[in-house]
């Protein structure tokens, strides 16, 4: 139980990057190694290799295949800012790539658009965050990660095998491509959420929920707040990109987008659904604890409620006065019993008659 009260309150580390720093530096948890992989292709063919050496990637930049670079793991942050350089992002841009707290964010530039977005997936119980980065440009899209996870496999396979023809549209059909990715990734979480609150519920409802209910109610709570808080602010700044004067996205590939659009309505509904299943929750939690104390009050009550007449009887019989009359009777303690006895079922049966108890 100590062990997912501390998780409730796990934090990364806050580490900031500044204006005023030489260096840029990476403010995530995450360790992996910077891989930063070319994958180039075009209508009849398709290459990948990784690049070691960014300035050998300036030439490879070149003629008119549509370049997909991956970036994996972002603990060499002079890497990072050596390949932003090259592509022309601001120094702004890149301090907010290596920014692992930064919040969910679409910028439209003349030539490049940048979106930044948190991705969240369940590793058993507990749910796990990742930055990401994605660069449109002109015949390039850039896609930067914290951890080397294949978050985009299935898109490269797409390419690999030239799945519905995807090597012969545009590039910013690769871009959609990749935020379909991410939002399919939060429909996933989301209904992971939804369905362990309904098992939360499942539990409640038989009346006898285990000990460590509320911390997980709460740790389940935590998960919704880190989603929303990610999640919301990308809603609000979607309409940046099928709204911009850039022209990087293509009239023909805007129906993909609105569709991207519904279903980001989609997973803010659903989170909102389940906010309102978590304070349901809440409420009925309170509301079974306060039965079950009600429930203990009354036998508490009526067990004091019999004993009451019992006490007075053996107080009044307890005095230490030297002539009372039944001191001397040799039935005395029999009869007193009797009283007694037949005090309680009559106060008992009182009781039970008027549904007291």
């Amino acid at each position: 139980m100590k062990k997912q009260a501390s998780s409730l309150h796990r934090k990364r580390k806050r580490t900031r990057n500044s204006l005023l720093m030489e260096s840029l530096l990476y403010t995530g948890d995450k360790n992996t190694d910077t891989r930063i992989r070319l994958i180039q292709y075009e209508a009849n063919g398709y290459s990948s290799s990784d690049i070691t050496d960014i300035k050998k990637l300036h030439g490879a930049l070149k003629g008119s295949s549509i370049y997909w670079i991956t970036v994996s793991g972002m603990s060499n942050p002079e890497k990072i800012e050596q390949l932003g350089n090259l592509l022309g992002l601001h120094r702004l841009d890149i301090q907010d790539i290596l920014t692992a707290q930064h919040i969910s964010k679409i910028e439209i530039y003349e030539d490049k658009t940048l979106l930044l977005v948190n991705t969240f997936f369940y590793n058993g119980k507990e749910l796990q965050q990742e930055h990401l980065g994605i660069v449109l440009g002109q015949d390039f899209v850039v896609s930067f990660q914290e951890s080397s996870q294949p978050l985009f496999e299935n898109v490269l396979k797409a390419i690999e095998a030239n799945t519905t023809k995807v090597r012969n549209r545009s590039v910013d059909f690769l871009f959609g491509l990749l935020c379909n990715n991410i939002l399919s990734n939060y429909i996933e979480t989301v209904a992971q959420l939804e369905e362990d609150l309904d098992n939360l519920e499942e539990e409640l409802s038989t009346g006898n929920p285990s000990d460590d209910f509320l911390i997980r109610l709460q740790q389940k709570r935590h998960d919704y707040l880190q989603m929303r808080k990610s999640i919301t602010p990308l809603k609000e700044n979607f309409n940046k990109l099928t709204f911009n004067d850039n022209s990087l996205m293509k009239e023909e590939n805007l129906i993909y987008l609105n569709d991207l659009r519904d279903r980001l309505n989609f997973i803010v509904q659903s989170l909102e659904i389940c906010h309102e299943t978590m304070k349901s929750l809440m409420e009925l939690y309170v509301s079974s604890n306060d039965m079950k104390m009600n429930e203990i009050m009354k036998r508490l009550t009526a067990v004091t409620t019999l004993f009451i007449p019992l006490t007075f009887v053996v107080g009044v019989w307890g005095m230490n006065f030297q002539f009372m009359p039944e001191l001397g009777w040799k039935y005395g303690y029999l009869a007193a019993w009797i009283v007694m006895l037949l005090i309680a079922v009559a106060v008992g049966w009182y009781i039970k008659k008027r549904k007291w108890f």
